[in-house]
């Protein structure tokens, strides 16, 4: 049938997914933008912890034990679900 695309979501909403998904243990799969502007993939990431004054989320790997800091703003999606502002 071809690729549906799945419902957008707002950034609050996406904030309070994560934080969710950090309380639970789940795994994430997320797409943003770097501060270079490069598109990142975190595929199975674990959100580690978020920072609501500096609007940004620490994201860990479990295979490989890497800490990366991501701007909420500079998220596209989150699970399949475009991110909008």
């Amino acid at each position: 049938m071809g690729n549906k695309t799945k419902k957008a979501i707002h950034l609050k909403d996406a904030q309070l997914f994560l934080d969710e998904c950090k309380l639970a243990r789940e795994k994430v799969w997320l797409v943003a933008l770097s501060s270079k502007g490069e598109l990142l993939r975190f595929d199975g990431w674990l959100v580690q912890s978020s920072h609501w004054t500096a609007g940004t989320h620490d994201f860990y790997n479990p295979v490989s034990r890497q800490i990366r800091k991501v701007r909420d703003i500079l998220i596209f999606e989150i699970n399949g679900h475009p991110v909008y502002i």
